[in-house]
């Protein structure tokens, strides 16, 4: 008798626990919302680029010996001179300007220990992006006067860029407390041409390894086809940049045509600063960082200006 209760218990647990690893499925897909803002950093200054907002969808692929993600964005960019109500040409430090556009990024990742990811994007510069309808909104939300001023802002031009990003890490193996990755981008397009490249560095705050950059919600790169592969982060992460830029329509205006009312040069030597905090736990990404990037034109006052940035993420099997 206690012979067949103790098989009658194995079995119940041996089948309880086949259900549970069946029962587990990975995080395929992912739905998400970015927020870049300078109110995030500070409840005075709206200033320069004062806002941009990014919903995408992305997912890993079937049936695939290495890992690749597909990723389709909608994104909203804004940007201002240093007051957000320029009655006058002479107080724009910097032409008021806004974007829309749509983007298909292709993420790869090579049993080598790099990746690379494909972007191309479509989309409009000027009017026809509502830039300002979506100032005055968000300044209705947050209690703050109209604007004016977007009578001078960039004309329409038609946007298509295209990216590339390298991702290479430092170390072939997995690190506990930190770890250092580099990234070298190239945009080429009508709307921005430039290179930059940077160091990432994540310093953990759990005691695991920290997880592969393949595997990573700093590279977003934390969709798996097998349930196993799905771990949580928290962690804290360094990103500083230099670049070098041939272009930047929001600043000059078209490549084909001088009809925005104010224009200015651009400096093509460019810096930036990036850090903050990423956490991601089952179903959820959420992280939050500080932006510091060196002026783009000469004729803006300040030489170093702020903004934040918000990210929400939601995983789907």
């Amino acid at each position: 008798m206690k012979k067949l209760k103790y098989y009658t218990f194995s079995s119940l647990f041996l089948i309880l626990g086949v259900h549970l690893s069946f029962s587990q499925k990975a995080f395929t897909k992912e739905v998400g919302l970015i927020s870049d803002n300078d109110l995030y950093t500070s409840s005075y200054y709206d200033r320069y680029y004062t806002n941009g907002t990014f919903l995408y969808f992305r997912y890993a692929s079937k049936n695939s010996s290495v890992k690749k993600i597909h990723e389709f964005q909608i994104g909203h960019m804004m940007y201002t001179p240093q007051f957000a109500n320029s009655f006058f040409p002479e107080a724009v430090d910097r032409p008021y300007a806004g974007y829309l556009f749509a983007k298909y990024s292709h993420l790869f990742f090579s049993p080598k220990n790099y990746g690379l990811k494909s972007s191309l994007e479509l989309g409009v510069l000027g009017p026809d992006a509502r830039a300002e309808d979506m100032q005055n909104l968000i300044h209705q939300i947050y209690g703050f006067n109209p604007t004016t001023g977007w009578n001078y802002q960039i004309s329409n031009t038609f946007g298509i860029n295209m990216g590339l990003v390298f991702l290479k890490p430092f170390s072939k193996t997995s690190k506990k407390r930190m770890d250092f990755t580099s990234t070298t981008t190239l945009k080429l397009g009508t709307i921005f041409t430039e290179l930059n490249t940077n160091i990432y560095a994540r310093i953990n705050l759990f005691s695991t390894l920290l997880n592969t950059y393949s595997n990573s919600t700093l590279f977003e790169s934390n969709l798996n086809r097998i349930a196993t592969s799905q771990k949580k982060e928290l962690f804290i992460f360094i990103k500083p940049q230099i670049g070098y830029a041939l272009h930047n329509a929001t600043i000059q205006g078209s490549l084909f045509k001088y009809d925005s009312p104010i224009t200015f040069g651009i400096n093509s030597f460019i810096y930036e600063l990036e850090f903050g905090l990423k956490y991601a736990i089952k179903r959820f990404d959420l992280s939050y960082s500080v932006i510091k990037y060196s002026r783009k034109t000469d004729a803006i006052e300040e030489k170093i200006n702020t903004y934040g940035q918000i990210k929400i993420a939601y995983k789907l099997n």
